[in-house]
């Protein structure tokens, strides 16, 4: 008899944890609100993220104020992930012409985590915007002063700290207007 108790005791953790990870993995299926935007606000998405588009578009148009834009998004390569630092996303200015960017994202972001990395590369990009952060190289220039990457750790860069203070801002405001 007691051997009968411990086998459905151990039948319902089991089922219980089943259900706990069947629950937390939950997608949000909810649809976003419809957007117009200007034909100048242009997003090419090499990427597996059907939502990545709206989101970017949101996010340059709505939330930034940018009209004309024109934004590559790619998965990060595999060679740069093999560092010590795990990378989420990473955005870079492209030399030719004005607002034209590259984002790099990871590919195995939630819709959630896809948000928030958005939402700190945009900070980035309107860091560029402002003419607060170039980068080139190695290098880069905050509010004109330049400075050497492996001088200075991520998290104690000025940008970085700005962009990781302002995305959780920025993804309150993206959902608010992707769902209200």
């Amino acid at each position: 008899m007691k051997k009968w108790w411990i086998i459905l005791i151990v039948l319902a953790v089991v089922s219980l944890f089943v259900i706990l990870i069947v629950v937390g993995k939950k997608k949000d299926t909810r649809p976003f609100n419809h957007f117009d935007f200007p034909e100048t606000v242009m997003v090419t998405n090499g990427t597996e993220y059907e939502k990545a588009d709206t989101l970017i578009m949101v996010l340059a148009n709505k939330i930034l104020g940018m009209d004309t834009v024109d934004i590559k998004v790619y998965y990060i390569p595999v060679i740069v992930q093999e560092g010590e630092m795990e990378f989420y996303g990473m955005v870079q200015q492209l030399p030719f012409g004005e607002h034209k960017y590259l984002i790099l994202l990871n590919k195995k972001l939630s819709l959630s985590n896809l948000k928030t990395t958005l939402s700190h590369e945009f900070t980035h990009i309107d860091q560029y915007e402002r003419g607060d952060l170039f980068v080139y190289g190695n290098m880069y220039d905050w509010k004109e002063e330049t400075k050497s990457f492996s001088d200075v750790k991520y998290q104690d860069r000025p940008f970085e700290k700005e962009a990781m203070k302002q995305q959780g801002k920025v993804v309150k405001e993206l959902n608010e207007l992707l769902y209200n």
